[in-house]
């Protein structure tokens, strides 16, 4: 029994840490964004919905379950390493080379390949854990609700483990490989049991795969695949952070720095770090104190030092990205005693420590996440103005065009030009590939004649920016066509730290280089207010009533309708309370691990409970209880999210929403499954994944950006709300059966 039990914690700890693994290499492969993870993730738990709904259906038939059980944990040692290498290589065997940005096509054709596999055989196994122990119990509800605990417990340990202590000391492969061997481990324990030939396979294929361990056999393959995701180029280091993988590769003597498979600098001469310095510097008289915010490797801080400035504060997120890159390409910026360098959360950083500057440069990549867009916020512009000197100026460069502005680009620009407009009350805007907003309080010149004069006079020797090409970049016909465009796009919001609208912007400008027709929609998409965002509720609300009334596709069909809607919410809860905790304690990665691995142990614990005493209730009104729950639960989100001010209290969110989801499961099993336990848990697994699958792509993308956290919070509650009406219909349906039979 304990090797049972042990399996399935086994698969959840699998399901857990495969998906750490293996969406960060595919994250790295197609330059990850919101829209490419919800892609991913969309994959990951169509796949899964497919194994548990689709294929649990046969777990009922199957005669040897143990064996069958001891066969998948086998097949996890094969395909997940596979899977792995895949994820790694698939640029090259789509003949795409390194560097090259890509559209969201081949982002999911690559995601739902290589990911089913694996999906698909942790979705089935629930499904065959659920008949396993409920046979053992005698007691479905037992057997499902404990299945979904060790599940869940599985989950949480292996995220944890997984995030905080293998990523950060273990290859992928090493990873991969260790998760493989404990399911061989598994298989064998479980073989034990009448299948000594099968536990003489396992223990082989364990002892074998130990001996490729210690010969070396994992570093190798690390090597190769490595150096097959940068064909033509020479790889010459790659490490593992916390916050991504980092790829330094060389071309004809010229270094470039990757992160996530995002070009970060390179070692030649570029326009882009001489723009972003000099514009703001120069347009400021006198700058002695300068914070720079990112990008300053490669160019950027040496083209700062070049000023007569007296102290500069330079802020990079992960250590690791600038130690890769001074151990292959010296600065001599790093050396001059002016610079100061903080490996900090910029925002967070700013908020507790920073001091005044006269100009702030924010040097980091478009907001393509709620992470980054943290940087491009009303909020944030107001504590950058903080800490300004009278007379500061707050710089930042973001994707345009050279010379005419297309639709989404006009938004884009639009978006933060009026956002910067709420708290400064002057903003220029320097148009060209790289449109650089500089605002301020006080005046700012872009005159081309006085920025020319304080080169000369400051003696800075640049490549590019210099006195030819100053007039050219600032002339007045290119200035103020940029303004009128950017002015007169009226009806865009400004970006909020709870409205987070920019990178809804910014992923349609994204998209629309490779799907031309998705312009217009999302530009559509945009505008679209709250009431018209609730027509699918409406439409949902009315299909689940006409299956409620009729009892089709089965009587118990609004229980497992609630299910996928608190799968939905519940994913959601999590985007939410993820982008509110950066927004106010910043960027820290083991803490937002910690935060979702709250939500698996309220999972955990709100099963455990129903498990222990759920036989003394009865199933279908705690069941409406647990869905009243839900429906409330987004409101105490809106109350609390704006006054929590302790990490404590906001890991508790988390735990909350995972305890209400965690008491449902088990008590829908319970009114579902019958006699055939592997289809019908297999159904409701299969609806909760289903429900996370259009929380996870709608959260992030539309509800949270286009409504506002509030407004998405209400949505899921009417949502939510509407299920509860059904639930309500089947429950007279319920009463009316059992008073008159029929």
């Amino acid at each position: 029994m304990y090797r049972l039990l042990f399996a399935v914690l086994l698969t959840g700890a699998t399901a857990i840490s495969a998906q750490i693994v293996l969406l960060r290499e595919l994250m790295v492969a197609f330059y990850g964004n919101e829209l490419s993870l919800g892609v991913m993730l969309s994959a990951w738990l169509i796949w899964g919905a497919v194994g548990s709904w689709g294929l649990g259906r046969l777990t009922d038939g199957i005669e040897d379950k143990l064996k069958a059980l001891a066969l998948l944990q086998m097949g996890v040692w094969v395909v997940l390493p596979s899977e792995l290498f895949l994820a790694r290589t698939v640029r090259e065997l789509l003949g795409m080379p390194p560097g090259e940005l890509t559209g969201i096509a081949p982002v999911a054709s690559a995601a739902f390949g290589i990911l089913a596999p694996l999906c698909i055989l942790g979705g089935f196994g629930f499904a065959l854990g659920c008949r396993m122990l409920s046979e053992r119990y005698g007691d479905s509800l037992r057997g499902v609700g404990n299945v979904y605990i060790l599940e869940a417990v599985g989950s949480a340990a292996g995220g944890l483990l997984t995030q905080l202590l293998l990523v950060p000391l273990i290859p992928p492969f090493g990873v991969a490989v260790l998760v493989g061997c404990l399911n061989l481990l598994s298989a064998a324990l479980l073989s034990l049991e009448g299948h000594r030939a099968l536990a003489g396979i396992s223990t082989s294929a364990l002892l074998l795969t130990l001996a490729f361990v210690v010969a070396g056999g994992v570093r190798s393959v690390e090597r190769f695949s490595s150096e097959a995701r940068w064909k033509g180029m020479e790889l010459v280091r790659t490490e593992d952070s916390p916050y991504g993988r980092i790829s330094l590769v060389r071309l004809e003597g010229e270094y470039s720095l990757f992160e996530n498979g995002i070009l970060l600098t390179t070692s030649r001469s570029r326009l882009g770090p001489e723009e972003i310095v000099h514009f703001p510097l120069l347009s400021h008289p006198g700058p002695r104190k300068v914070l720079m915010i990112g990008g300053g490797l490669g160019g950027g801080l040496a083209e700062v030092l070049k000023h007569p400035v007296e102290e500069v504060t330079y802020l990079e997120l992960d250590p690791e990205v600038v130690r890769v890159w001074r151990d292959s390409v010296p600065e001599e910026a790093f050396l001059d005693p002016r610079l100061r360098v903080i490996y900090e959360d910029g925002r967070r950083w700013l908020v507790r420590k920073g001091g005044r500057y006269d100009v702030i440069i924010v040097g980091l990549s478009d907001p393509l996440t709620a992470q980054l867009n943290r940087f491009y916020t009303e909020e944030f512009f107001g504590e950058a103005k903080a800490h300004m000197e009278r007379g500061g100026i707050l710089s930042f460069g973001v994707t345009s065009s050279e010379n005419v502005l297309g639709e989404p680009q006009r938004r884009y620009l639009a978006c933060l030009y009026r956002t910067l407009k709420e708290v400064f009350r002057y903003v220029e805007i320097v148009p060209g590939g790289t449109a650089y907003f500089l605002a301020s309080d006080s005046p700012v010149s872009l005159d081309p004649s006085l920025l020319v004069g304080r080169l000369r006079k400051r003696g800075i020797e640049a490549k590019f920016v210099r006195e030819y090409y100053l007039p050219y970049k600032l002339s007045p016909d290119r200035t103020g066509y940029v303004r009128e465009e950017v002015e007169a796009e009226g009806d865009v919001r400004p970006n909020r730290d709870f409205f987070p609208v920019g990178y809804f912007y910014a992923l349609a400008l994204w998209a629309s280089q490779f799907y031309r027709g998705v312009q217009g929609f999302l530009s559509k998409a945009g505008t679209v207010g709250f009431w018209r965002m609730c027509a699918p509720i409406v439409i949902y609300f009315a299909l689940g009533l006409i299956l409620t009334v009729r009892g089709i596709p089965s009587p118990k069909a609004p229980v497992v309708m609630a299910v996928g809607t608190t799968g939905l919410a519940e994913m959601a809860f999590q985007t939410v309370v993820l982008v509110a905790f950066q927004v106010k304690f910043g960027y820290v990665y083991y803490k937002l691990g910690l935060i979702l691995s709250m939500f698996m142990v309220g999972l955990a614990s709100g099963s455990w409970m129903v498990v222990r005493w759920g036989g003394k209730v009865r199933a279908l009104p705690a069941f409406v209880w647990t869905q009243v729950a839900v429906v409330l639960y987004p409101l105490v989100l809106v109350l609390s999210l704006a006054s929590v001010r302790s990490e404590a209290t906001f890991a508790a969110l988390p735990a909350a929403a995972g305890f209400v989801g965690g008491v449902q499961f088990p008590l829908a099993g319970r009114l579902v499954v019958g006699e055939r336990v592997g289809k019908e848990a297999g159904s409701l697994y299969g609806a909760d994944l289903a429900g996370a699958f259009f929380g996870a792509a709608g959260s992030s993308l539309l509800l949270v950006p286009l409504l506002g956290i509030r407004g998405a919070l209400y949505w899921l509650s009417m949502l939510n709300g509407a299920t509860l009406l059904l639930l309500g219909v089947h429950g007279r349906k319920e009463i009316v059966k059992a008073r008159y039979g029929s």
